[in-house]
């Protein structure tokens, strides 16, 4: 079932038609063509099964999804040893860095929810934003911009993002390691967020939480963290320095400068 909206601190918008692209009456852009948003992949073939209301949201300068195809679809050209150690000391303190070998990178992968969840209501796969997995590990990312997370599901109330995603992310990790993190603007810009993941960093609250229908226990939960977008950018600033491959540096170089141009590289707190 679909999540109910979390709170959005975007204005009501009007649109203003301009020529190969429209601005809200708070002057945010919107293009003609969701792909002008895009600096990277722009004809891949995941468009062409995409519902018609993400690639609209794909066309506004504030969409979230945007932001997560530029940065994390760069990352991915690069070697995970130029970039996976950062965002892994940031992500993950705490923890040794994931092995490197054999990492894949993700966007919008759906994943099922547990089956016992479904004998007291239903409940409908879950789209992650991204997800970083090996042979031994996984790892979920939770992607915001200026919205909050969502509070709760239809049928639960109380079943809010992050619990959600921690849940069918560990789920899906099987017996391998299980990490997850939202990744949010600002500290303002996420409150609901920020409070629900300080909740879940208690990783025996959080089993306890999900205990009704996960028997396992959750053994593989090792890590709830927040990460902001001004965190990526030094994750790409590190890939670009380390980069051997001079193709590698450039998805890192022009990503970093997206980044820059909206604002994103540095925390707004």
């Amino acid at each position: 079932m679909p999540l109910r909206q979390g709170v959005n601190h975007q204005p009501r918008e009007t649109l203003v038609v301009h020529s190969r692209t429209k601005r809200t009456g708070s002057r945010v852009r919107i293009a003609s063509d969701f792909r002008d948003n895009l600096i990277i992949d722009r004809y891949d073939p995941l468009f062409v099964g995409m519902r018609a209301s993400k690639q609209e949201h794909l066309k506004s300068a504030n969409s979230e999804d945007a932001v997560t195809w530029n940065v994390f679809r760069s990352l991915r050209q690069i070697d995970a040893s130029c970039w996976l150690p950062e965002l892994a000391q940031i992500g993950i303190p705490g923890h040794p860095t994931p092995p490197l070998s054999a990492v894949a990178v993700l966007l919008w992968a759906s994943l099922s929810p547990p089956p016992n969840l479904l004998v007291n209501g239903d409940e409908g796969d879950s789209e992650i934003d991204v997800l970083i997995e090996a042979p031994t590990w996984v790892w979920c990312v939770e992607a915001k911009l200026y919205s909050d997370i969502s509070t709760g599901t239809t049928t639960r109330p109380l079943r809010d993002q992050v619990l959600r995603n921690i849940d069918v992310g560990s789920f899906h990790a099987g017996v391998r390691d299980f990490y997850f993190s939202l990744l949010i603007h600002s500290q303002t810009r996420a409150k609901l967020g920020l409070k629900a993941v300080r909740q879940y960093q208690d990783l025996v609250a959080t089993r306890s939480a999900l205990a009704g229908h996960r028997p396992d226990g959750l053994p593989n939960l090792r890590s709830v963290s927040v990460l902001t977008w001004a965190d990526l950018a030094r994750v790409l600033a590190s890939a670009e320095a380390q980069a051997r491959r001079p193709g590698e540096r450039d998805y890192a170089t022009r990503a970093i400068a997206w980044l820059k141009r909206r604002g994103l590289d540095v925390v707004a707190d």
